[in-house]
């Protein structure tokens, strides 16, 4: 099944010999099951000119409407379905009609996802059939006897879109021991980046298509922090699914109010109470943002820093922000023998509760 990412343009385009006007019909859903019967969007064009006859449809931004990340679901499970809300299927019907009859050009079923592709990816990549990208990742060491909540202790977790027979192998960092889960349902599937059992050692990750090929590899290591609280955060990557980084180092939070004025009048004119002020505030209320940092890291931090960076959704230490920092030096250890990232965020609500 072919996959759309739909914070980049998709495409679909329309040109037959003899065709006077195109038609695309988009049937878009939430879940492997229902179907719909009829279409959620129908567009269509006249050709521009007859020596011009090509026509073009951006459908990207109309399927972006019916993905959502309003939740955040921290996996259990391994092999625990996505959140059917952070993808949709897509059929996509394209039409022609000459100066007789209209004819169906093609039936396509797609899977969206709100990911995205470099200008240097060219035209709607193939990212792969996992939402992370290779690498190294760093995760929270787990304290004995640990007091904080899972959700805080959570290595975080990697989605692919399965087939029934792959694999997703565990190698311990340490022992070499291995464990792997035979995919039993095909969709969209969430994995833990790291096995219970591994958890003090780390462990290596393989998708094996097939069950035998080795198709992706992801290693993810714990960190021990003694001094600082680590301060974790969850944010939409470029695939389109939720990925999970650490900033390990000091975090500084800071409060600052906003508020309007506007001039008194004196309840009294000549006998008024020097109490009263000749100036009062309106609609005061408060921001809390907060600043991280990464503490050392490698080269491939850089672009998890980038992703995170255009991420249009954000939970830091799950509470929902934006990132105020808009330009970053992305270090290289040729360059730096030392790299670390600073990250300042603000929190997206207001400290008084103002839903009205």
């Amino acid at each position: 099944m072919s996959r759309i990412f739909t914070r980049s343009p998709y495409i679909v385009e329309i040109n037959e010999t003899g065709q006077v006007s195109t038609r695309v019909e988009l049937y878009i859903w939430n879940n492997d099951i229902t179907e719909p019967t009829s279409p959620q969007y129908v567009l269509s064009k006249e050709i521009p000119a007859s020596n011009l006859p090509s026509t073009t449809y951006n459908i990207s931004s109309y399927i972006r409407e019916y993905i959502s990340f309003n939740e955040f679901d921290f996996t259990t499970v391994q092999g625990q379905p996505a959140n059917n809300q952070q993808w949709a299927n897509v059929r996509v019907k394209a039409f022609y009609t000459n100066a007789l009859n209209e004819f169906e050009l093609s039936d396509t079923l797609y899977k969206a996802f709100d990911g995205f592709g470099t200008y240097e990816d060219g035209y709607n990549p193939d990212l792969g059939n996992i939402l992370l990208d290779e690498g190294t990742y760093y995760y929270k060491e787990l304290e004995p006897l640990a007091s904080t909540s899972a959700r805080d202790n959570f290595s975080g977790r990697f989605t692919v879109e399965g087939e029934i027979g792959d694999k997703v192998r565990f190698t311990d960092l340490n022992t070499g021991a291995t464990v792997s889960f035979t995919v039993g349902l095909s969709g969209v599937l969430n994995y833990n980046n790291v096995y219970t059992l591994y958890r003090d050692n780390g462990n290596k990750v393989e998708y094996l298509q097939g069950g035998t090929t080795v198709t992706w590899t992801g290693y993810f290591k714990p960190t021990c922090e003694k001094k600082y609280t680590p301060v974790y955060i969850d944010f939409v990557n470029n695939h389109g699914a939720w990925s999970r980084l650490f900033m390990f180092k000091t975090s500084k939070e800071k409060f600052s109010i906003t508020s309007n004025d506007y001039n008194l009048m004196q309840s009294d004119l000549v006998n008024y109470s020097v109490l009263e002020g000749q100036r009062k505030q309106f609609n005061v209320n408060g921001q809390e943002s907060i600043k991280t940092n990464s503490g050392w890291v490698s080269d491939g931090f850089g672009n998890q820093i980038k992703q995170l960076l255009v991420s249009e959704r954000i939970l830091v230490n799950n509470r929902p922000a934006k990132c105020m920092t808009t330009s970053l030096d992305i270090q290289k250890g040729i360059n730096d023998n030392t790299m670390s990232y600073a990250l300042d965020f603000q929190f997206n609500n207001d400290y008084i509760n103002s839903v009205v």
